[in-house]
């Protein structure tokens, strides 16, 4: 049975992508859907540092620089966030699925289209963000998906919020989609596919959060 990479199919019918991919013989259509995906990342990025979302810090300190110093501050800006859109979608989607792949004993490729499902539903979450953080001036820590808002209640810490912040509610759903077609997949006990993605998102959320916490201009 040949199976085609449909990531929509993925997403809003797991059930019926599921068994496609257990009984798939020869795997097709990978790599243009990728590429869709890296495309989508990179234009969502750029519209996000066009908007300012991100980078709240450094456009409050505007009257710290001369106007070319700004300018080419942003131009900086725009080129990491671009850097990041290929950055992150491979260490998502290529590199965690060799962490995967070695304990959880799937064949590589599957493991791939899996992380491909979750990246584009975190994709997805930011792009139905976006337009709410921006009519509402909001920055990331206040993402009303997210659990800063409840964290900046309970603590006064900036890092935990920047931690919790990060944490939305597009990754729990990510996670168990993820969860859902790992676990079918492997021979391996539940719990192992469970522990190994939380370990992975656990680990992501800290070094995100950290990165939030440690302010733009203190990188310029």
């Amino acid at each position: 049975m040949n199976y085609h990479l449909n990531i929509v199919k993925g997403l809003f019918r797991p059930q019926i992508s599921l068994y496609q991919l257990q009984k798939a013989e020869a795997i097709k259509g990978v790599f243009p859907k990728l590429i869709l995906l890296y495309v989508l990342c990179l234009i969502t990025y750029a519209t996000s540092t066009y908007f300012g979302i991100g980078t709240e810090t450094y456009s409050g300190n505007i009257t710290n620089y001369t106007l070319s110093e700004y300018e080419s501050g942003k131009l900086l800006l725009l080129g990491g966030k671009l850097i990041s859109s290929i950055l992150y979608p491979t260490l998502f989607i290529w590199f965690a699925s060799i962490f995967f792949w070695i304990f959880l004993e799937i064949p590589y490729i599957k493991v791939v289209i899996v992380q491909s499902f979750g990246f584009a539903f975190l994709l997805l979450g930011q792009i139905v963000t976006m337009p709410v953080l921006v009519l509402l001036d909001l920055n990331l820590v206040s993402n009303p998906f997210s659990f800063g808002v409840l964290s900046q209640y309970a603590f006064e810490h900036e890092y935990w919020n920047s931690f919790f912040g990060s944490i939305t509610l597009f990754h729990l759903v990510a996670l168990m989609l993820q969860y859902y077609y790992l676990a079918s997949l492997s021979e391996k006990n539940r719990y192992v596919a469970l522990t190994l993605l939380i370990l992975f998102y656990l680990i992501s959320w800290l070094l995100t959060g950290l990165m939030a916490f440690i302010k733009i201009p203190v990188l310029f």
